[in-house]
């Protein structure tokens, strides 16, 4: 029986388990992860603006792993890919016939000078993307009386591009309905050079800024915060790439961290050893198969596919994952299978009620679900989508290898 590892139980790895479980081989299948917990994370969002609680985000991992599937609760320390073999903290060398990789990206917000402790303990400052500091971004908002608010994004990959700038225009719509808009400057602060990387919704999104009287500031990236006398500093590109540091007053400073591949990965041959996709996971766009290595697979946030690392992607990863795994193990070419052609989804949430359903494939080339309709308009229906819709059909199909 042939053995599968699959490194991480987040979307990707519950997904791609269940799929695998359903695909009727014989496989000796093994998901490696320390985690207890796993969480709905696009969720958070809401949950930072006052509309859900954290816990209900969260479900007990054991309940998640299907029936059938070995778990593993512990750290992946090294993958060697000459021995083909996964090296953990605890049982040690692992072997495997094929590997799937996908554990997820890690946060840094100790690479931001001043907030070395990733609770965020401090005053006025507060983030939606850890389920530890995500009940304070509500807190901030419920306290905010005047300044201001500060949104970063870093210069690096995240996951789900679009939250940081969601987070702002729910607290830009939670101070309208409180009648403190008015005393609030709002900035957008971004080390990118715009404001979303596909031109089609960037375009929607500008319109958005203005109309709400939102600052923007582009190609700023976050490298200290002063906690104790709310000074934010940023490192300033111009467009011949001189820098210099800006500092910035804050009431309140939501902070988007720096985040990377696991250390694990990085220092694995399977990682991009240069470029702009250094430390990530390299593997074929299309097929998901590392180029060097023909029976290991790279599905997820971890991977160096030119599209937005979001939960949506995932869905449309895994089932050419699978497929390209299985034929792999029994000797057949991947040539004619069907290709991942970078489908990734956001649905930027504009306000209490109104989303734009970004979806969206390599080169920015549009794959909207629903073509006979603008996906560039603020939508009420995309709204109930996201907060009805989407939860049930992670929970109930991808989380079952269904979607």
């Amino acid at each position: 029986m042939k053995k599968i590892l699959i490194i991480g139980a987040g979307t990707a790895g519950i997904d791609v388990a269940a799929r695998l479980k359903h695909s009727g081989e014989k496989l000796s299948i093994t998901i490696i992860d320390p985690a207890q917990k796993h969480y709905y994370q696009p969720f958070w969002t809401l949950v930072g603006a006052g509309l859900s609680r954290k816990e209900a985000t969260e479900r007990n991992m054991k309940d998640l792993i299907p029936n059938g599937v070995e778990w593993l609760a512990e750290k992946v320390i090294k993958i060697d890919p000459f021995q083909n073999q996964v090296e953990t903290e605890k049982s040690g060398a692992l072997h495997y016939d094929a590997l799937v990789v996908c554990p997820g990206l890690e946060l840094h917000f100790e690479k931001i000078k001043g907030l070395e402790d990733p609770t965020l303990p401090y005053e006025g400052v507060c983030s939606i993307y850890s389920y530890q500091t995500v009940d304070k971004v509500w807190e901030n908002f419920h306290n905010f009386k005047s300044g201001q608010a500060l949104f970063t994004f870093p210069n690096t990959p995240i996951k789900c591009g679009g939250a940081p700038q969601k987070i702002m225009y729910l607290f830009d719509a939670h101070l309208q309905r409180t009648n403190r808009r008015k005393d609030a400057q709002i900035f957008f602060t971004s080390a990118g050079q715009r404001i979303f990387g596909v031109p089609s919704f960037a375009q929607a999104l500008n319109k958005v800024v203005v109309r709400k009287g939102i600052h923007t500031r582009f190609n700023h990236n976050l490298v200290e915060v002063d906690t104790k006398n709310k000074l934010a500093t940023y490192c300033v590109s111009d467009s011949e790439g001189k820098q210099q540091q800006v500092t910035y007053e804050y009431s309140m400073l939501h902070v988007t961290p720096p985040m990377s591949a696991p250390q694990f990965v990085q220092d694995s041959p399977l990682a991009h050893k240069e470029g702009p996709s250094k430390g990530w996971l390299n593997a074929d766009i299309h097929t998901m198969q590392s180029p060097e290595f023909s029976n290991v697979f790279a599905i997820g946030d971890v991977a160096a596919y030119p599209t937005a690392k979001t939960g949506a992607a995932v869905r449309k990863q895994a089932p050419v994952l699978v497929r390209n795994l299985i034929d792999h193990l029994n000797g057949r070419s991947l040539e004619n299978n069907k290709k991942y052609d970078g489908y990734s989804s956001c649905p930027l949430v504009t306000e209490y009620g109104k989303v734009i359903l970004a979806e969206f494939g390599y080169n920015d080339i549009l794959l909207p679900s629903f073509p006979v309709i603008d996906m560039t308009k603020e939508r009420y229906s995309m709204w109930l989508l996201k907060t009805k819709m989407l939860p049930v059909l992670y929970w109930d199909f991808m989380m079952k290898g269904r979607a």
